[in-house]
């Protein structure tokens, strides 16, 4: 029985519920993580937010918040640091992010592994730690939160798709990133001894690995990080949202395109999109029907759920979206596609085409002009979701690690 995990993570993965839940349950020996609203940075983000007018990339900081006793986190802001260097400046290269990964393992390593007996790591992100844990003898649990291709297609979808010319920076990116995966990706699912993987859709996508061994896979779909005490659905009409931080592969061009249709027979139309979205974009003409909200916090953001007659998110490519699961929560219709990482046959959302812009705006007038459907669609998304609360992830999640 694995019961001093180390978690290793950049960012605040899954709003930090897999060190909560490791910690409720005393299995959690630490956290190893970058910059949090408690590293000397995140406290300076705290500053500028309280007296400045602060960029979303500094307001996020200040979220990063893990809720475990401050003695098992271990933190480290040179990664944030020459993150945010890179997007100031819009300069990335290979090396970079090679460095990246390597940063932060290194970091891990200086750490070292203490008295625990198993790393809980998320994807590629210090592989080279996991190797110097694995010759220590530790057990090792990979977090295989989406589908490793995922940067190529996305590529073609910026190639395929004129109006996004202007975010060649974003293709580099994107290029970088699928390169560094598949890189790492073999080693890694030959080194771990588990995979967790949230959606049958990642696990189709990973026979595509020589390594990749289906007897190691931990079905493990993720809990929401909002949940409602109770029933509360007060839908604005003809408001719909869109929530997310990275828009080219949550689909934000079919969201523009279906507006600019919908607003033509609803002019009070309000799509509002919440979440890191690139100024450039913002920007862009074809953008212009999409009403940009920002960054929210928790609380706002359960609001926006419960206010929308629908959450249309016309996903490309995910691992297990938690957004659907927050929209579930708060009872908000829901219109995506197959690539969400929900399983269809029984999550019941309207499902849609990728790329198929016809296909949204149909569905939005079906919820539209018909709020009986609506509210049928928000009670069985708010019963279906109490089966995906935190409670249960817990328990999965501690079931399975306590027979490694």
């Amino acid at each position: 029985m694995a019961n001093k995990i180390i978690v290793c993570q950049t960012g605040a993965r899954h709003r930090y519920l897999i060190p909560q839940v490791l910690e409720q349950s005393r299995m959690l020996y630490r956290l190893y993580t970058d910059t949090t609203a408690y590293s000397s940075l995140g406290k300076f983000a705290s500053f500028l937010n309280k007296y400045f007018r602060a960029p979303n990339s500094v307001k996020r900081l200040t979220r990063r918040i893990p809720n475990i006793p401050l003695n098992k986190l271990f933190t480290t802001d040179r990664l944030f640091v020459k993150k945010l260097i890179k997007g100031l400046f819009k300069k990335d290269s290979l090396s970079l992010r090679y460095l990246h990964y390597t940063g932060f393992a290194k970091k891990c390593i200086a750490w070292g592994v203490g008295d625990a007996d198993c790393i809980y790591s998320m994807y590629i992100e210090n592989i080279e730690f996991l190797k110097y844990a694995k010759s220590k003898g530790l057990k090792i649990v990979v977090d295989i939160y989406e589908t490793p291709t995922t940067y190529k297609h996305l590529i073609e979808e910026i190639d395929n798709n004129p109006e996004y010319s202007f975010l060649s920076y974003l293709k580099t990116r994107y290029s970088y990133s699928h390169e560094v995966r598949m890189h790492y990706m073999e080693d890694l699912l030959a080194l771990a001894d588990y995979y967790t993987i949230p959606s049958h859709f990642v696990i189709k996508s990973m026979n595509v690995f020589k390594n990749f061994d289906k007897d190691k896979v931990l079905y493990l779909p993720y809990a929401s990080s909002i949940t409602a005490e109770s029933y509360s659905y007060t839908p604005v009409k003809h408001r719909i949202i869109w929530v997310g931080n990275d828009p080219v592969r949550k689909g934000i061009l079919y969201c523009a395109k279906a507006a600019d249709i919908l607003k033509q027979k609803y002019p009070d139309l309000d799509f509002r999109i919440i979440g890191v979205v690139d100024e450039e974009l913002r920007n862009a003409p074809c953008f212009k029907n999409l009403n940009f909200i920002g960054v929210l916090n928790k609380n706002q953001l359960q609001q926006e759920y419960r206010s929308a007659e629908a959450y249309v998110f016309p996903t490309l490519f995910e691992g297990f979206a938690g957004t659907i699961i927050e929209a579930a929560s708060c009872g908000c219709p829901i219109i995506t596609t197959e690539c969400a990482g929900t399983d269809m046959k029984e999550f019941p959302a309207i499902y849609i085409p990728t790329h198929d812009v016809d296909a949204i705006v149909e569905s939005v007038e079906k919820i539209f002009e018909n709020p009986s459907l609506r509210d049928e669609l928000s009670h069985k998304v708010y019963s279906y979701s109490t089966a995906l609360k935190p409670e249960t992830y817990k328990e999965n999640l501690v079931g399975y690690l306590s027979k490694i």
